[in-house]
């Protein structure tokens, strides 16, 4: 009970009947029924931190991590993660990032935002939460391919699965709206600030970030809609300009703010996951100098990456991540890459060539290889070309190098041995979904393959 409170009780106790009147709402008051120090509901600002600290681990945890090692950037060398690494994990494993997708700085608090900052005129603000929106649940569709989306913030208890088609359009209309509001320049639109730990609350990043995901979603849908391929080339031409515009993780050396890979791969479970055999051999047979960016070397001295088939065993035999600089992938304070200037350039090179501009697509490769400080083609590139540079670059992002590769089949990965191959999608969790909502099928009736890539590569268990 606040000092306020107190002394007005004090004061009611001792006055007489007839002034008793102005003492009748002391228990009813505000100041009397609420705690300033367990606030109910919080603000805006508070909202877009936790919801960025949530995407975090969602976006760059156990699900990242997984299609690292089925794209073999990465390989599972002890414990549960070899057995990841082969493709197989019960309908459980990834129920925490399911969750992470909807509630605990997912879904709900993103709409919660949005409302506020519309509420309290903040236009921009309010285009932050609609872009971290549209990247939720358009990673979300990726993985899942149908999801409840329309009725998921709502008061339907058993909300129903949205075509994967229908959530993607949905997105892109978020994303629309997203643009509208971030060009707002009226005095109430004074944005996040500090409290967003990605972007300090720039609209001149959050905007370009918008187009370019607009590319990367409609880059998604192509094999169902040609026409896509346009749509896409012309939002990557308004997107991320350059990497000073990229929109990545908040990290620090602070060990709660250390970034995930650095957690997980150094200091929580060393040995569990170590560099990928596909990438390693990719990136030393090229010269790649993002070998020793990402990798360090084993105790022998050399690159090794762990083998499609992965295993348990010395994983001091296998390189992990180079954590020996700042600068380097594996540090502890490195900004991990969500959305990028070098998937921008990626997204509209592969949608020149599938428009039928070779020259446009050529340019594009070129200007990413430049900035990444790797030599240009020399002629027209090729689909391969781009994708497997994607493949490169997007190092960290193992959602779009797995989406990349179930949409062209490259670059040209051996599944696992004596497997049944490389998963289209992820099964709905038990838990979390399908025990409390009748609308989620039994694992052996859920599709094997997402509408967005209906055809399944060579070695892919679609």
């Amino acid at each position: 009970m606040s000092m306020h409170t107190i002394s007005r009780l004090a004061v009611c106790a001792v006055l007489p009947a007839t002034l008793l009147a102005g003492c009748s709402d002391w228990l009813t008051t505000k100041n009397a029924t609420s705690n300033p120090n367990f606030p109910t509901v919080a603000g805006t600002n508070q909202l877009i931190t936790a919801i960025e600290v949530g995407q975090t681990a969602y976006l760059t945890g156990d699900l990242d991590r997984l299609f690292m090692m089925w794209m073999q950037q990465a390989g599972g060398s002890d414990r549960q993660y070899v057995p990841y690494a082969n493709y197989v994990y019960d309908e459980d494993a990834f129920s925490p990032d399911w969750t992470s997708a909807y509630t605990g700085g997912g879904l709900i608090d993103m709409r919660t935002a949005e409302q506020q900052a519309l509420t309290e005129g903040d236009s921009i603000t309010a285009g932050i939460a609609y872009t971290l929106e549209a990247l939720d649940i358009g990673e979300t569709t990726t993985v899942w391919g149908d999801i409840p989306y329309s009725q998921a913030v709502s008061n339907v208890l058993q909300p129903a699965l949205d075509p994967q088609q229908q959530v993607y359009a949905e997105v892109q209309a978020k994303l629309d709206t997203a643009l509208t509001l971030l060009a707002c320049t009226n005095a109430l639109c004074v944005g996040p600030g500090a409290a967003d730990l990605w972007a300090n609350g720039d609209p001149t990043v959050w905007a370009p970030v918008a187009h370019t995901l607009k590319a990367r979603y409609y880059l998604h849908t192509v094999l169902r809609d040609p026409t896509a391929a346009a749509s896409a080339a012309t939002q990557a031409a308004l997107g991320i300009p350059d990497a000073s515009h990229n929109l990545e993780t908040y990290q620090s050396t602070n060990p709660n703010e250390r970034n995930l890979f650095y957690q997980f791969m150094v200091l929580q479970r060393s040995g569990y996951m170590s560099a990928g055999g596909f990438l390693v051999d990719l990136l030393t047979s090229t010269h790649d100098p993002r070998l020793t960016k990402y990798f360090s070397k084993n105790s022998a001295g050399v690159y090794h990456g762990v083998p499609a088939a992965g295993g348990p065993g010395d994983y001091s035999t296998f390189a992990g991540l180079n954590t020996t600089d700042t600068s380097l992938a594996g540090a502890p304070n490195q900004r991990v890459p969500l959305v990028t200037y070098a998937e921008n350039q990626l997204i509209l090179a592969e949608a020149d060539l599938r428009s039928g501009n070779p020259g446009g697509a050529t340019a594009a490769y070129n200007a990413e290889r430049t900035s990444q400080g790797v030599p240009t083609a020399s002629g027209t590139v090729t689909l391969q070309q781009v994708i497997t540079e994607k493949y490169i670059a997007d190092f960290f992002n193992g959602f779009e190098t797995w989406e990349d590769w179930k949409r062209t089949c490259l670059p040209a990965i051996t599944p696992a041995p004596g497997t049944a191959g490389i998963p289209g999608r992820i099964l709905y969790p038990l838990s979390t979904e399908r025990n409390a909502n009748s609308n989620i099928p039994a694992p052996n009736a859920q599709p094997a393959l997402n509408w967005d890539t209906p055809t399944a590569c060579a070695g892919n268990a679609g």
